[in-house]
């Protein structure tokens, strides 16, 4: 498996309007499921007393926390009927078992808080909205150390500015970096491969 740049891989898999839907189901924004890499800040809140998902990040500061940060979402493989079944059609492909990441980038200021860094799996990362340019490296052959924030003065392997639909395919230790051109969502397929699968038929009344 080698790194793979593909355009138009699959245009229209999520929208704005579709994240918006999702980070307004509170129960969904959980501390769990929202993850902001290198977060110094602590939070406390009291529910309210119909809430019955007592980790569920109050939409206020869940709101700050998007426009401030490079953030993703996990467990959201069935979020949509689109990133369902594309997640199925990559755990078909390759044989495994595959989530879906959605990262989020408001602040072009920000920088990657992994820099150049590499994935104990493989990845098929989808653009969505924006713009992001992706650096992937050859892979590294020495995994004792650092896995994040890694300097590295060799050219790329690929250096390309990923457009909505475009998708990379990153093989697990290939060190690769994300910089945001434009304010960004993409959707990361981190995948297993000969992993037991969730089920992936999509529920209709």
């Amino acid at each position: 498996m080698r790194p793979k740049f593909k355009k138009g891989y699959y245009p229209d898999l999520l929208t704005w309007k579709e994240f918006v839907r999702l980070i307004n189901i509170r129960p969904l924004m959980t501390c769990e499921r929202v993850i902001i890499p290198r977060f110094r800040e602590q939070h406390q809140w009291d529910s309210s007393i119909w809430s019955l998902e007592k980790n569920s990040i109050p939409p206020l500061l869940l709101k700050r926390i998007i426009q401030n940060n490079i953030l993703y979402l996990v467990d959201m493989s069935r979020c949509s009927r689109k990133v369902n079944d594309l997640a199925k059609r990559i755990e078909d492909e390759f044989n495994a078992s595959a989530d879906a990441h959605i990262y989020t980038c408001l602040d072009t200021s920000l920088i990657h808080p992994y820099g150049i860094h590499y994935d104990e799996n493989p990845n098929i990362i989808v653009q969505c909205e924006g713009e992001t340019n992706f650096k992937v490296w050859d892979i590294i052959k020495d995994m004792d150390g650092a896995s994040s924030n890694l300097h590295i003065t060799d050219s790329p392997l690929l250096d390309v500015d990923m457009k909505p639909g475009d998708s990379i395919l990153i093989p697990r230790y290939y060190p690769h970096l994300a910089t945001s051109n434009t304010v960004r969502m993409s959707v990361s397929f981190p995948f297993i491969p000969n992993a037991e699968r969730q089920p992936r038929e999509w529920i209709e009344l």
